[in-house]
């Protein structure tokens, strides 16, 4: 295929997944109805209540910046318009309102928060209510929660999230009792968002913080990546990037979603943008910053540069991780966490499986393909993507295992993956002749010695010289594929070979 010719159908498939990520066809089929109202709920679509037939905006704090506000903070009920505006104009998405302390009524400010929600969701803008919980009495706090979840504004709006902010009393009993209780009362479609402190803080709670029954009982975990602590000060990026890191490690999770709150804590541009290239190194999913009472104008600039930052399809991203994981696609504890970089012979593996899941590389059926899974190494992905002429072998020199090895271990590149699936789309009639018999004939790696007939040569394809091509790893800015990356090319890519 001409340089030329692979642009093209790359950029077709660009195309083609864009359309994807707006649609969601690429994965509602698939799913049962639960499945399709998470994945509705993940790809921030208008939900609907019955009652009243009152519509909530986009759910979820993942596609946009966002900013936190105390309940000493809140603008007065005749400013809101205004402070939503310049919230809005500077690309801000997501505001955190608080509504309550242990101390406090379940909505300390109810004429100036049902302000806030209307004129917010006015400028397309999500309210998520927080409270600060001690949790002395658990069911006390969390039908605090309740009540902000369930707040009608004057305009008939609610909140869009909840986020339980859990900082004092991190017992596992007590923090279970909180969540269930607020989980049962909210129901599954309510986004719950927990707050708690990155797992770099030295305060000698955190040690307790039950990061596994974070991830069963809400759906997003929110770490205060607060860099300027007072025992020490730290390098933003490598503590907003640790705290990710730790997180996804913590839960027993790499795919739960993880939103970073930033120090705002008087904090100037060159340490917020370090906070925002960690987000993005990360993969953590979205972003806000906590300010010392009201956000400095510098500080609104800088979020408004969020999205050079964060994909604006994140939520989908992690949704194509979470389907293809829970599918036996990508096994996770092989992936360990999803913003590493993918080898290549990992992405050819995740691609033929992805294609045999959905009947794409042989007729088989539903209990053939679920009680004989394709058990295909890397090298028998490789050279079954060589024989559709889906990878280009022709310039490659591969005269021993060890040098195909070696090959296949090197990192993928965002290019190459779209080349690869370009050439997909171009050869699917190749794909989709294969019987099954050969299908398994190509899916485990050859051990023979002898020169095969096919021009095979100890087992591997024979090919001239090798010469892998640079894929613009040294472009400004590039890196390697990772997980997620890989996740949403190859769910995309079922819709063109369908």
């Amino acid at each position: 295929m001409s340089g030329f010719k692979a642009i093209a159908l790359a950029c077709k498939v660009r195309t083609l997944a864009f359309a994807a990520v707006f649609s969601g066809l690429s994965v509602a089929s698939s799913l049962a109805p639960c499945a399709i109202a998470q994945e509705n709920l993940a790809m921030g679509r208008v939900q609907t209540r019955a009652a009243g037939s009152v519509s909530r905006h986009l759910t979820g704090p993942a596609d946009g910046a966002g900013l936190w506000v105390n309940m000493w903070n809140y603008p007065l009920a005749e400013n809101a318009d205004t402070y939503c505006q310049k919230l809005h104009s500077h690309g801000i998405r997501n505001v955190f309102i608080q509504t309550s302390r242990s101390n406090t009524p379940a909505i300390c400010e109810p004429e100036r928060l049902g302000a806030l929600i209307d004129a917010a969701h006015h400028y397309k803008i999500r309210v998520i209510a927080w409270g600060y919980h001690e949790l002395a009495n658990t069911q006390a706090d969390a039908d605090k929660m309740i009540a902000a979840a369930k707040y009608t504004s004057p305009r008939g709006e609610h909140v869009d999230a909840i986020a339980p902010n859990l900082e004092k009393n991190l017992d596992e009993r007590a923090v279970e009792t909180y969540l269930k209780r607020i989980r049962d009362a909210v129901g599954p479609t309510m986004p719950i968002m927990s707050v708690v402190y990155s797992p770099l803080n030295r305060a000698p709670q955190v040690a307790k913080t039950p990061w596994r029954l974070l991830a069963k009982y809400t759906d997003i975990i929110a770490p205060m990546a607060y860099w300027n602590s007072k025992w020490q000060k730290y390098s933003a990026y490598d503590y907003t990037l640790a705290t990710v890191r730790m997180v996804r490690q913590l839960s027993g999770k790499p795919d739960v979603e993880v939103h970073v709150i930033g120090d705002g804590m008087g904090t100037r541009t060159e340490s917020i943008n370090e906070f925002m290239r960690a987000c993005k190194a990360a993969e953590a999913t979205s972003a806000s910053i906590y300010p010392n009472h009201q956000p400095t104008d510098e500080q609104l600039v800088c979020l408004s540069k969020y999205f050079e930052y964060f994909p604006v399809n994140s939520r989908y991203r992690l949704f194509a991780l979470r389907e293809l994981t829970g599918s036996g696609v990508i096994e996770p504890l092989a992936m360990g966490d999803p913003a590493a970089s993918i080898s290549r012979g990992d992405f050819y593996v995740l691609v033929l499986r992805q294609l045999d899941r959905h009947n794409i590389l042989a007729k088989r059926s539903p209990l053939e393909r679920s009680s004989l899974p394709l058990d295909v190494t890397k090298v028998g992905a490789y050279k079954l993507l060589a024989r559709v002429k889906a990878v280009d072998a022709k310039g490659l020199e591969l005269a021993s295992e060890d040098a195909l090895t070696e090959y296949l271990r090197r990192p993928m590149w965002p290019r190459e993956a779209l080349e690869l699936v370009a050439r997909l789309v171009e050869v699917q009639s190749n794909v989709k002749r294969l019987p099954a018999t050969v299908i398994e004939h190509y899916a485990r790696a050859y051990r023979g010695t002898a020169t095969r007939k096919d021009g095979e040569v100890n087992g591997w394809l024979g090919q001239p010289a090798f010469a892998e091509r640079p894929y613009g790893q040294n472009a400004p800015g590039a890196r390697p594929l990772s997980y997620l990356d890989a996740a949403q090319i190859s769910l995309d890519a079922v819709s063109g070979l369908k």
